[in-house]
């Protein structure tokens, strides 16, 4: 393994331009994401050609290589062992200062070119760290809710045993997503899990303000969210005009007095108010749409995998779990992975082409486990028209899950056939199947209707 990574890591530096010219690093679940100083010149698209890489994207800046399920942390790892680049969202300091005002002007335009991109890498990075709890408790839930309808059905105390570990991620998410959440806002951690707990704590519901009662946890993760945005400038005001010692003590107090009562006065109640509508509408677009809200969620949702900015939506999934005590909205966009296995077979049994037949035998497998971006950056996407037919299966598949009101135990995680394993009760997991299995078949034959152009080498 280590003989792999270090021909990786010296063909992607020299691709890079050298470790010089990489500004910052990082990796989600899949993906290993960098952003590079300069890159006139460099011929980027030899990223797609690196042994291992299974797609190259690059969105608002920021260059994306598909790797596969946990290789991504290991290759920062090993990336990181070798020279100390800057952790993703530092790019002024790695840069070092541009050497001209033209170079600097470029540079502000392309980081600011899209607000909505920002902020979806910015919760990305929040909540992408959660991943693994999300998925370890999740399972957990989920085989506790089915397994109290068989066969605990009469074993209240096993199944209180398993809903206390499924649980054990969300009895504490806001206060980790407030620490993330100030990290990645330019805040102290701490003060963000700080005022998240202000926000949650039980004490509350005895004390009003300005007349009006308080209600713990009124408005979930999007009002910590927003808290400790606000949080990050008030605590950058104070540091910026404070000197010497005494801003240690005054600028967590104030930062903490200050926004902890404008939260609880203001943010707070506008959040909870606003979580409240969100869930409503989701419910009432799912009710009112049914089939055909669920085939839009469907067949809409591999753009986002594509782009990688997915993960921006898990607010919401936390937030109907929240709210409705489950979430409607989740197993629906799962049929996005089904729709690509269903092409992606296609693809095996139509091609000729022994390298791509390789790659979708591959791919395959971790597709069915939930993880898409090996089937779309190494076999439908390239051939453009299965990525089509992949769409088409997922809005199929969506279209039968909102219409028969499959719900989910978890806000995110887990997908592919191992949400069986975290719904919400059994009639879920059975329309669940059937939604997966029209996913699957509508994918398989829309691709092989559609066909594409068999590579030639």
């Amino acid at each position: 393994m280590s003989e792999e990574f270090a021909a990786f890591y010296k063909d992607f530096v020299r691709i890079a331009g050298g470790e010089e010219n990489i500004a910052t690093l990082g990796a989600c679940m899949t993906r290993l994401r960098f952003t590079l100083k300069k890159q006139d010149g460099l011929d980027l698209q030899q990223f797609k050609q690196l042994p291992g890489v299974l797609g190259y994207v690059c969105t608002q800046g920021q260059h994306q290589l598909v790797v596969g399920a946990s290789k991504a942390g290991k290759l920062l790892a090993y990336c990181q062992s070798r020279h100390a680049f800057a952790p993703l969202g530092e790019e002024a300091a790695a840069d070092g200062g541009l050497s001209n005002a033209q170079e600097t002007k470029k540079a502000v335009r392309k980081k600011y070119a899209s607000r909505l991109g920002q902020v979806c890498a910015r919760i990305g990075n929040i909540f992408v760290p959660l991943i693994p709890a999300y998925i370890g408790c999740g399972l957990i839930l989920g085989i506790g809710n089915i397994l109290a309808e068989t066969v605990l059905e009469g074993n209240p105390n096993a199944v209180g045993l398993l809903q206390a570990l499924g649980n054990g991620i969300f009895f504490y998410l806001n206060a980790i997503v407030g620490y993330n959440a100030s990290r990645e806002f330019g805040g102290t951690p701490a003060l963000g899990a700080a005022l998240a707990g202000v926000l949650n704590i039980p004490s509350l519901a005895a004390v009003s303000l300005f007349g009006m009662q308080l209600v713990p946890g009124k408005g979930g993760v999007i009002a910590v969210l927003v808290v400790c945005w606000a949080a990050s400038y008030v605590e950058k005001f104070f540091r910026s005009r404070i000197k010497g010692s005494a801003e240690l003590f005054v600028t967590p107090t104030l930062t903490i007095l200050l926004v902890g009562v404008v939260s609880l006065a203001v943010i707070q109640p506008a959040a909870g108010w606003f979580s409240d509508k969100l869930a409503l509408w989701t419910q009432q677009a799912l009710k009112t749409g049914g089939w055909f809200t669920g085939a839009l969620l469907g067949g809409g949702f591999l753009p986002l995998v594509m782009l990688g900015v997915h993960q921006s939506l898990v607010p919401l999934h936390q937030q109907l779990v929240d709210t409705l005590g489950n979430n409607p909205l989740f197993p629906i966009l799962c049929m996005a992975g089904a729709g690509q296995v269903g092409a992606g077979l296609a693809v095996l049994l139509k091609t000729q082409n022994e390298r791509l037949k390789t790659v979708a035998k591959n791919a395959l497998p971790v597709g069915l486990l939930g993880i898409g971006e090996p089937l779309i950056y190494g076999v439908t996407l390239p051939l453009f028209r299965p990525f089509v037919a992949a769409c088409i299966g997922a809005a199929a598949g969506g279209a039968v899950t909102a219409a028969l009101h499959v719900t989910a135990a978890i806000p995110f995680g887990v997908s592919g056939v191992v949400m069986f394993l975290a719904l919400s009760n059994l009639h879920s997991v059975i329309f669940y199947g059937v939604g997966f299995a029209v996913a699957v078949a509508v994918g398989f034959a829309s691709a092989w209707k559609l066909g594409f152009e068999d590579p030639q080498n």
